[in-house]
């Protein structure tokens, strides 16, 4: 409502990467309301690595008893490593159903607040971003940060404890050998380096081409019939299969470099296993190792390749990540609009209405008020008339206030209307828009959405004042008929009787009607007019149309 349109092939300028620190505080915001769930997942996770350390030791001691004749104890080391494997599985179990309890709780509230704060973001932000990104921000997105805290974040402490555990035991057991583990941790360092940068710069471009499949696709299903009826299927359909293969393209790319990371990282500690198995068959042929030391040697190298192979997919994760709170930076940094901070509550109006001075552009365009005056007593049934562009819309934003003045001032009953709470403001103001504006859902949840906590007798009283209760009655289910996405199943008139009379159980002391009968036939704006002219009695009205049967409402006429 009330926005600029531009082409869906438009992008915004992209603001600037958040910096480091930003995505670390921003990142410690988030976990922090989920700190105790995400602490026990830690904690559960550092458990179950204690547990796998302890296997190798185990494993390799039994080998050695087999091995040796003669040993003793071999029961009790098998009911340990019994026992040990039992633990270390159950200990995963419990370590994938709380984080996947907690990744939905995170996911939830994420979606819940960023939610709120889009909703309170300024028009002009709205207009300068596509919804497609923001779509793809507040659903995949968000689930990637929700699984990244609990599945890659607090992952990562215990797979350093899992490395650092079984090379110390390594050092342990053979020093020597275990030096060779630091030679080559500054190698798999270096490739994690070169391959994370280009995995956050796939990444960003990922996502900039799947808001792009996403805006399109929304754009186009919002105008299916006119697409039918200009016989537009195969180029839109051309259009956006050109948009899907491009998403398609960049996401084979990332997946590769992704599939790349953890096999190499496993390569990597492979041939160091290799390395040292070699070095090991000689230290025992000198007799520096023991049998069972042996065995234990081996199986920590082998432990080690699963904590590094897991860490190299971290870090590809860490990087897409990186990206992801770069891009929610950007959104949670935007201010809301003015008039959500402490500020005056407005008691009920009388409904008188005054622009003093006031001058207004969008963005990037000419003028298109300069020093408008406009005075409406309480009661006062006003027309403006005026050819398209010329503002008589945005008289109805700024009174709104979807946009501030930038210059002059708007007051309502002596209030100037920056200096009071946003919320009160717009509760004095019901508005008839050109376009209906219905919600998916039935009749009676879209006259509803005029006043919450409605009653039914209250909704249905409303619809009779708006002439609609006739119609609604005659539909398959009354009231709770659904009405489709936008209203689709109604026609355009009685979309109108359904935004009157949600209009009118808002009770408001102002009430615009903006082109209200542009989608009426003679006859039917006729009866709307009446309709208007009944039940608007008392109520300062703003009507905003070019059609001369509308006037016939107004006490007097504004041309712009």
């Amino acid at each position: 409502m009330y926005t600029a349109h531009r082409s869906i092939e438009e992008a915004p300028q992209p603001a600037p990467d958040a910096d480091g620190p930003t995505q670390i505080r921003l990142i410690l915001a988030l976990a922090r309301p989920h700190a105790r769930a995400l602490a026990l997942v830690a904690a559960l996770t550092l458990a179950g690595s204690g547990t796998t350390l302890t296997i190798p030791w185990l494993a390799g001691t039994l080998a050695g008893h087999l091995v040796e004749a003669g040993s003793t104890g071999t029961v009790r080391l098998v009911a340990l490593l019994v026992g040990a494997i039992v633990a270390s599985a159950a200990l995963g179990a419990v370590v994938q159903i709380v984080s996947g309890e907690t990744a939905a709780r995170i996911l939830a509230d994420l979606r819940s607040s960023l939610y709120a704060h889009l909703q309170r973001l300024p028009m002009s932000w709205h207009v300068a971003h596509r919804h497609g990104d923001v779509l793809a921000l507040i659903t995949s997105e968000v689930a990637h940060l929700g699984h990244f805290l609990t599945g890659t974040l607090v992952a990562i402490p215990p797979l350093l404890v899992t490395a650092a555990g079984a090379a110390l035991l390594m050092l342990r057991i053979d020093p020597a050998l275990a030096l060779l583990v630091p030679v080559l941790v500054p190698t798999y360092v270096i490739i994690l380096k070169l391959v994370g940068r280009r995995l956050r710069d796939l990444g960003a471009r990922e996502q900039e081409a799947e808001a792009r499949v996403l805006a399109l696709a929304e754009d186009n299903l919002g105008v299916i019939a006119a697409i039918k009826t200009f016989t537009r299927e195969e180029p839109e359909h051309a259009r956006y299969r050109r948009r899907v293969d491009a998403a398609r393209r960049v996401s084979v790319r990332l997946n590769r470099l992704e599939a790349l990371v953890e096999p190499v990282g496993t390569l990597v500690a492979a041939l160091a296993a290799l390395a040292l198995l070699l070095m090991v068959g000689d230290h025992v042929h000198r007799g520096r190792l023991a049998t069972q030391e042996l065995f234990s040697f081996l199986f920590y190298a082998a432990l080690l390749t699963r904590p590094v192979a897991a860490l190299a997919e971290s870090w590809s994760q860490v990087q897409v990540t990186r990206g992801i709170l770069a891009r929610m930076a950007q959104v949670l940094a935007a201010g809301a609009e003015p008039g959500y901070a402490p500020a005056a509550r407005l008691p009920r109006l009388n409904g008188e209405i005054r622009f003093e001075g006031v001058d207004f552009a969008y963005p990037g365009r000419p003028p298109v008020l300069s020093g408008f005056d406009l005075t409406i007593a309480p009661g006062e049934k006003v027309a403006i008339l005026g050819g398209n562009g010329i503002g008589k819309t945005t008289l109805v934003a700024l009174l709104l206030r979807l946009y501030d003045c930038r210059s002059g001032r708007i007051m309502l009953d002596g209030h100037d209307i920056t200096g009071v709470a946003v919320e009160t403001l717009r509760r004095q103001i019901a508005l008839v828009p050109q376009r209906p504006e219905l919600v998916s859902g039935t009749v009676r949840e879209n006259i509803a959405f005029g006043r919450h906590g409605a009653s039914a007798a209250e909704i249905e009283a409303a619809a009779r004042r708006a002439d609609a209760y006739d119609f609604i009655q005659a539909l398959p289910q009354g009231f709770d008929t659904g009405i489709g996405d936008h209203g689709v199943r109604l026609s355009g008139g009685q979309g109108q009787r359904i935004a009157l009379a949600r209009a009118l159980l808002k009770d408001a002391p102002i009430v615009i009607l903006d082109e209200a009968t542009s989608m009426y036939d003679p006859e039917g704006e006729e009866r709307f007019v009446e309709t208007c002219a009944r039940i608007l009695h008392g109520r300062t009205v703003l009507l905003i149309t070019h059609r001369p049967a509308s006037v016939a409402l107004a006490d007097r006429v504004i041309r712009l």
